[in-house]
């Protein structure tokens, strides 16, 4: 795909552990992009480019998940830490599994 200037696209960036989906997905242009380059944007953002919305969306909203999920384990959630977790449900709102996974190995 060819772009222009003028022409946009998404732009997906990891998010820190203050990061709401706004912070890390947005629309712009090149002459956008150049300007949050000189604004301070850096790669180490893992900085991802995308032609499609729905695409850069699941991207953003998976790293967001994922920082949360880090932050939840490695740190506190609920006054006490998920350190010794053997397993990961995310559910939605009528209690339907979303997704599911051991994070502790089966013993062979």
């Amino acid at each position: 795909m060819r772009y222009g200037v003028d022409d946009t696209f998404w732009v997906v960036l990891d998010p820190t552990p203050a990061s709401e989906m706004a912070d890390i997905l947005f629309e712009t242009t090149l002459c956008g992009l150049e300007r949050q380059f000189k604004g301070g944007l850096t790669a180490d953002r893992n900085l991802t480019i995308f032609s499609d919305a729905t695409e850069a969306n699941v991207e953003a909203f998976g790293r967001l998940v994922a920082m949360r999920a880090y932050e939840a384990i490695a740190h506190r959630a609920a006054g006490r830490s998920l350190m010794e977790a053997s397993r990961v449900e995310v559910l939605d709102e009528a209690g339907n599994v979303l997704f599911e996974a051991d994070l502790i190995e089966d013993a062979e």
